[in-house]
């Protein structure tokens, strides 16, 4: 009852943040529109339905949708023009991208009876109770590569309730772990309701596509970087001299000035791509501030430091980088990836440092061993080709 009050005296403020995030992310009218509950296309056909919040959970779909195309129609929903653009990057036309309507009542009828969906297929974690609740009266619903974090079980009492209600409305809470697994049982799960299949993600990396070469230069990637990393990583990268050039890949490209303003005392050594700075003899750190350029500069790099981890973030995927083969290095926080930590750390695929202080004493002796780069790199690799069956087990419970 508190959430559904809640919602209705938020109107007005979630109109006008709408509105803000429809011009700040050059989503549009489109965006503006369709998350407010009006212009949704009618469907032909009933299609799956799958729901991803933004880019990430989009890429984590793939191999799904793409198994699917040749039977299904499939509709795409987001919350993100930028999950909207891989939309469209991946598919183009053969998916339709819709922007997911605000869980108003009024505005989930009006999609649900403009799209006619078959099947809703929830990726990870979104718990809206008015879509699962007004969904669930026309078609089957599961959330799929299901993840539920630690923070989510401390939320306030009424907030959880009303997530377990939500839940226990829906048909299948497909879990990537048993942790997610016990966590969603915790919020209010039942218990046969809830089943582990793996993560999706895996899925996608069975055959990751070649990449032209970045950088004529040997590199070092410092992959999805945050808020007070960038200096220390630098710092460390500093401490001792090397002939590779470190490469920056920021989470959020957009910190382009704050990531500058922090190595301000470092500028002389650094080039900045979308600055049009040249890479020259004198460089050592480059700082690549691009969407999409991450699998290219994973796949040739000689070694890849993941960020997200050396500050309290809950660490990125480090799948990706296993994938292409590479020695991976991380921080001590990657609480958001604990099961894909653990499996890479098993088969000694991993380094995880506990602090970013111990990068100078584990980068360099390792940058200075082939044998042992290769090795780590071939364990990943192999680690990431083992988790094959999982697609296959996610499409015989979906599409029996």
């Amino acid at each position: 009852m508190t959430y559904q009050v809640l919602i209705r005296l938020l109107a007005p403020l979630i109109w006008l943040y709408i509105a803000l995030e429809a011009v700040k992310k050059q989503g549009g009218r489109r965006f503006f529109a369709q998350r407010l509950g009006w212009h949704y296309p009618s469907s032909q056909t009933q299609p799956v339905w799958i729901h991803c919040t933004s880019v990430g959970e989009v890429k984590a779909a793939q191999a799904l949708v793409e198994a699917i195309l040749p039977r299904h129609a499939v509709v795409i929903t987001t919350t993100t023009s930028s999950g909207a653009k891989e939309c469209q990057r991946l598919y183009g036309n053969r998916v339709r991208h819709i922007y997911l309507p605000l869980d108003w009542p009024y505005a989930i009828n009006r999609f649900l009876k403009a799209v006619k969906p078959q099947a809703l297929w929830v990726m990870e974690t979104e718990i809206w109770p008015n879509l699962l609740k007004l969904s669930r009266r026309q078609c089957p619903v599961s959330i799929i590569n299901g993840r539920m974090s630690a923070k989510t079980l401390k939320a306030p009492n009424w907030l959880k309730q009303t997530y377990a209600q939500s839940l226990g409305g829906i048909d299948h809470i497909f879990a990537r772990s048993e942790l997610d697994a016990e966590r969603f049982r915790a919020l209010g799960a039942r218990a046969g309701q809830v089943e582990v299949l793996g993560n999706l993600k895996y899925a996608n990396l069975q055959a990751v596509p070649d990449q032209p070469r970045p950088l004529a230069q040997s590199y070092v990637l410092f992959a999805s970087s945050r808020e007070d990393e960038e200096r220390p990583v630098v710092e460390a990268w500093l401490s001792q001299p090397r002939t590779e050039l470190l490469v920056i890949v920021p989470r959020h490209p957009e910190r382009r000035d704050a990531i500058l303003d922090d190595l301000k005392a470092y500028r002389s050594s650094l080039a900045v791509h979308s600055l049009n700075e040249p890479v020259t003899d004198t460089t050592k750190i480059l700082l690549d501030d691009r969407f999409g350029v991450l699998m290219a500069y994973f796949q040739h790099a000689k070694l890849v430091i993941m960020g997200g981890a050396f500050s309290p973030k809950g660490g990125h995927n480090i799948l990706e980088p296993a994938a292409y083969g590479k020695a991976i290095i991380t921080g001590a926080d990657m609480s958001d990836f604990i099961d894909e930590t653990a499996l890479l750390k098993s088969h000694d695929a991993l380094i995880q440092l506990n602090d970013v202080n111990e990068l100078p004493s584990a980068l360099n002796p390792l940058l200075d061993d082939a044998p042992r780069i290769a090795q780590l790199g071939a364990r990943a690799k192999n680690v990431i080709h083992q988790q094959s069956h999982i697609l296959q087990r996610y499409l015989q419970r979906l599409l029996p």
